[in-house]
């Protein structure tokens, strides 16, 4: 009777340590799940359904303090007013949840200073050609 008793005692930890592992191995997976390429393709079609709407809502004529563009041109008087605005303020404005840069080119490619020799507008995290967004282009 002893033997059958250590034997059941022996399986009973066998089952327990086949659940544990499968347990494990289902947390791994769902944690490569959660952190893994579909994770960082559901960011990038985030990022990427941003970049596609800043530049609409800057031309559009609903939000007075985050819009500028007027057809083909800038407002001077409200870039202005956008360029002094914090960062979080305007990201909030614009409803942009992603981090960003606005920042104008000429023909050749050249970065055009804003406000003085500023870069651009938008997060310090953002680089252009090396340099951050709100940094200035001649320093």
């Amino acid at each position: 009777m002893k033997k059958r008793s250590s034997l059941k005692k022996a399986q009973t930890w066998s089952t327990d340590a086949i659940v544990g592992v499968v347990l494990f191995f289902i947390a791994v997976v769902l944690l490569y799940y959660l952190t893994g390429p579909i994770s960082e393709n559901r960011q990038t079609a985030k990022l990427q359904a941003d970049a596609d709407k800043l530049p609409s809502i800057l031309g559009t004529s609903q939000n007075l303090t985050g819009t500028f563009i007027d057809g083909a041109k800038v407002d001077v008087g409200k870039l202005a007013t956008a360029s002094n605005a914090s960062y979080e303020n305007l990201k909030s404005l614009l409803g942009i949840e992603s981090e960003f840069c606005i920042y104008f080119e000429d023909e050749k490619g050249n970065i055009v200073p804003m406000q003085g020799d500023r870069a651009g507008i938008g997060s310090p995290l953002v680089n252009i050609s090396g340099k951050g967004c709100n940094e200035s282009i001649t320093g």
